[in-house]
C-alpha cells in the first residue's frame, strides 16, 4: 500500500490524507508552491499588468538578468474575454469554498498597473535557450513549477494579499484563493517576499558550500546545517551532497535523523546514510534498527488508543520513528544483511503483541480504491509487522539455499 502516489513520502501522503476520504486513484490537481518555485525558477520578477493581456511589466527582478521595465510575453497567463477581477471572485475562498460556475479556476483579469510575481525559465529550443535582446522580444517562457504550468508558477497580489491556484480539495479543482505561508499562515505579501529571499540566500549558500573542495570536515557540517534548515528543496540537495561525501558525512546525517527538520523526508535521509556507510551501511542500518526496537519496547505499552493520529502529524516524534523504523527494514531487507533478521523477529513479535500497534482487520481490507485517513494509516502500521516478516523468511530462504 505505501506510496502508491508516486514519490510521495508517507509525510506528503499522509497531508492528503488528513483532509478525509480519499481515492488513491484521485485526481490531484496541480498547487503552486513557493519554496519550489522560487528554487526552481531561473527568473524571479516583480511585474505589473500592461493593457495588453499576457504581456507584463518588469518592476524588479529577484533572480535572473531581466531588468524593470523589460516586457514579458506569457501568453499561457492571458485571461479569457469573460475573466473577471480577483475582487469578482466568489467568496469565501480555501476548505469548503464552493465555486458552481467555475469562476475561480480561470486566470483573473486584474486591472492594469496590477502585481504579480513570476517564476520562470527560459524555453529551451533546440537545446539552447531561447535569446533575450532588448525588452526580452522573442523569448518564450516556461513555468518554474515542474508539474501544472503557469498557472501554478505565479503570484497575484490584490491589495496587500498573496493569491495563487491550490487545490483544497481532493477531488477538486485547482483553484485561484488567497495563498498561505505554513511557516506563518498567513497571505500578506511582505511574507511571501521575504520566504523568496530566504530560500534565496539558502540555495547561494549552498552552492558556496558544494564548492568547498580543500576542507570535508567543514564542508560537511556546513552541509548538515543546510540540511536541518527549513528549505526542503535544499535539505534533499545537502544531504545527496553529503551521502557522496562518504563517512566524514555521516554525523550530520545522523543529526538529521535524530533532530529531524519539517518538512521531512526519511527517504532521503536513508539514501544519504547508506551511500555515505559504503561497505558499512548493513551493520549501521542495524545498529539503527536495534535503538529503534528499544524506543518502541519502552513507548508502546504507553499509547493511548488515539496515538495513529500521530502518525498524521509530520514532524511529531512517533510520526518519524514510525518511517524511520520501517525505512530501516526495507533497506535491510533490500541489502540481504542477515544479521538484522533476528532483530526484524523481535520487533515483528512485539509489533503484533500490542493491540494499540497492531490488528489483523486492519490489513484485511483492500484499500486500492481509497479509504478515510484513519484505514490508510492503520494499514501502514499493520504493513510494517509484514515487512519484518518478509525480511526473516527473506534471509531463511537464502539460508536454505546456501546450505545446498
Amino acid at each position: 500500500m505505501r506510496r502508491k502516489l508516486g514519490c510521495l513520502s508517507l509525510a506528503g501522503f499522509v497531508i492528503l490524507l488528513a483532509i478525509g476520504a480519499i481515492p488513491v486513484d484521485a485526481g490531484i490537481r496541480p498547487s503552486f508552491s513557493l519554496d519550489h518555485c522560487s528554487w526552481n525558477a531561473t527568473y524571479i520578477v516583480l511585474v505589473q499588468t500592461t493593457p495588453r493581456d499576457g504581456v507584463f511589466s518588469v518592476v524588479e527582478s529577484w533572480k535572473g538578468d531581466l531588468k524593470p521595465r523589460d516586457s514579458l510575453e506569457v501568453p499561457e497567463l492571458k485571461p479569457n474575454k469573460d475573466a473577471v477581477p480577483i475582487s469578482s471572485y466568489p467568496k469565501p475562498q480555501g476548505f469548503g469554498s464552493q465555486d458552481t460556475q467555475g469562476i475561480s479556476e480561470q486566470i483573473p483579469r486584474q486591472p492594469v498597473g496590477s502585481r504579480m510575481i513570476l517564476f520562470l525559465k527560459k524555453k529551451e529550443e533546440g537545446g539552447v535557450a531561447s535569446p533575450s535582446v532588448g525588452n526580452t522580444a522573442g523569448t518564450r517562457w516556461e513555468p518554474a513549477n515542474t508539474w501544472g504550468g503557469m498557472k501554478v508558477s505565479a503570484l497575484w497580489i490584490d491589495g496587500e494579499k498573496s493569491y495563487c491556484f491550490v487545490q483544497w480539495m481532493n477531488p477538486g479543482p485547482s483553484a485561484l484563493s488567497e495563498c498561505l505561508s505554513f511557516q506563518t499562515m498567513s497571505s500578506d505579501v511582505a511574507v511571501f517576499t521575504a520566504r523568496i529571499q530566504r530560500v534565496l540566500q539558502v540555495q547561494k549558500h549552498l552552492a558556496e558550500t558544494m564548492a568547498m573542495k580543500n576542507n570535508p570536515e567543514v564542508r560537511a557540517d556546513r552541509l548538515g546545517r543546510i540540511a536541518l534548515g527549513d528549505v526542503w528543496e535544499a535539505q534533499r540537495e545537502a544531504l545527496g551532497v553529503l551521502g557522496k561525501s562518504g563517512t566524514v558525512a555521516l554525523p550530520e546525517i545522523l543529526q538529521v535523523m535524530d533532530e529531524p527538520p519539517v518538512p521531512y523526508d526519511g527517504n532521503v535521509t536513508i539514501r544519504a546514510f547508506v551511500e555515505a556507510a559504503g561497505k558499512d551501511s548493513g551493520k549501521l542500518l542495524h545498529a539503527r534498527l536495534q535503538q529503534d526496537l528499544i524506543y518502541w519496547k519502552a513507548v508502546g505499552p504507553t499509547l493511548t488508543p488515539n496515538w495513529l493520529d500521530q502518525l498524521g502529524e509530520p514532524g511529531a516524534s512517533l510520526f518519524v520513528k514510525f518511517d524511520e523504523t520501517e525505512l530501516l527494514i526495507r533497506e535491510l531487507d533490500q541489502e540481504h544483511y542477515a544479521p538484522a533478521a533476528q532483530t526484524a523477529a523481535e520487533l515483528r513479535d512485539f509489533w503484533v503483541s500490542q493491540p494499540l500497534l497492531y490488528d489483523p482487520k486492519w490489513g484485511e481490507r483492500d484499500l486500492r480504491n481509497g479509504g478515510t485517513a484513519l484505514e490508510m494509516i492503520r494499514a501502514e502500521s499493520f504493513e510494517l509487522a509484514k515487512h519484518c516478516d518478509n525480511f526473516v523468511k527473506h534471509v531463511a530462504t537464502e539460508k536454505t539455499h546456501q546450505r545446498r
